[in-house]
């Protein structure tokens, strides 16, 4: 099962890339095949909804395949970054029938709950299944070493929860979408 991390914010020095290396290295030892979609590699220099840019036509090919998504994207003003919405926007019936878990980073103690609540409805939107369940790492600049590993015990098990729901669903859908092929919006 091809479960891809999306990395959602492109700002030098962000703190949640650790949080993303930690969620991709959690899918691999769950068994899933998985990598990091960074919005660094599909930005666009505006606005752009055309599937003909080559950004998308590469990122395209990553979400067609993907069977459901992990998006760890820190919380900016009390929303998501710009570049993660352009990214999300490229693309529309790709995404249809997927899952996806969203982990909110900052560097307060909400852990990016506001941000996960709006991000919500843009996947709703975009015909996604958000989980409910989510990873808040909160106060990111304290929760991994100076060798980038996790400190704290507990995010292991979030995160194996986390991606077994994840897997669980990605598995139902995709025998959904087979089953009924062209019934994508």
């Amino acid at each position: 099962m091809y479960i891809p991390v999306i990395l959602g914010t492109a700002r030098e020095g962000r703190q949640s890339e650790k949080a993303a290396r930690f969620m991709l290295q959690e899918a691999l030892k769950a068994g899933l095949e998985s990598e990091i979609l960074d919005v660094r590699d599909f930005r666009t220099p505006a606005t752009d909804n055309t599937e003909q840019i080559p950004q998308a036509r590469a990122l395209e090919e990553k979400v067609s395949r993907a069977d459901g998504f992990v998006i760890v994207s820190p919380e900016y003003n009390r929303g998501y970054p710009g570049e993660l919405k352009m990214m999300l926007d490229m693309l529309f019936k790709q995404y249809a029938h997927k899952p996806v878990a969203i982990c909110g980073v900052s560097s307060g103690v909400f852990g990016g709950s506001r941000m996960i609540q709006q991000l919500k409805l843009v996947c709703v939107g975009l015909h996604m299944l958000p989980l409910e369940d989510a990873i808040y790492f909160s106060r990111v600049q304290d929760l991994f070493d100076s060798s980038g590993q996790i400190v704290k015990d507990s995010y292991y098990r979030q995160a194996q929860r986390l991606l077994k729901e994840l897997a669980w669903h990605g598995g139902a859908l995709k025998a959904a979408r087979e089953a009924s092929p062209g019934s994508s919006p």
